[in-house]
């Protein structure tokens, strides 16, 4: 009996803390924003599973380093997108909110620092002769060559069309 009265206690609070971290319901659900729709392997627990798109600005203004956070760069892109839909820019305040323009100008410098970081690294892998840097330098194109398949990311960075990642390619099949 006490374990029947210590499995019901369990679901009542899994339930209950599952109905605390729902947002509320607004008229407007165009403004939801799911996890599922942005690409991440990182766990948000301050997030719930389904948020508006104010919450993730909120969420993302709320420390300078969020900048560096995928679920913020990506979330904070998609509503971009969206701003871009009279419908949906009209009836959302976030459009207009000056903490998303600041968060996109942040990320936006750092993306243009990442790129020239990125140029380095595949400008120096080129020039790479030993197995052990050529080996290491497979590694880091390959995640290169991965980000650069999403559109918004190669839109940005000029690293994704560099003929020096191509060259890399070509290196590592001579030396095969």
């Amino acid at each position: 009996m006490v374990i029947i009265a210590a499995c019901l206690v369990a679901i009542a609070v899994i339930l209950v803390t599952q109905n605390l971290t729902k947002p509320t319901q607004t008229e407007d659900n165009t403004q939801y924003i799911t996890k599922g729709s942005i690409t991440t392997s990182l766990n948000n627990s301050q997030l719930a599973e389904n948020y508006t798109s104010i919450q993730l600005l909120n969420y993302c203004s709320s420390n300078k380093n969020q900048i560096y956070n995928d679920v913020c760069i990506r979330g904070l892109w998609d509503v971009s997108d969206k701003c871009k839909n009279e419908n949906f820019s009209s009836t959302n305040p976030i459009c207009k909110d000056m903490r998303f323009t600041e968060f996109e100008s942040a990320v936006d410098k750092e993306m243009q620092d990442l790129d020239k970081s990125l140029t380095s690294i595949v400008n120096s892998c080129t020039n790479a002769k030993s197995d052990d840097a050529i080996q290491s330098c497979s590694v880091n194109i390959d995640r290169i060559k991965n980000d650069c398949t999403d559109p918004r990311f190669y839109g940005m960075m000029t690293i994704c069309k560099n003929p020096s990642l191509e060259q890399f390619e070509n290196k590592t099949r001579i030396n095969k």
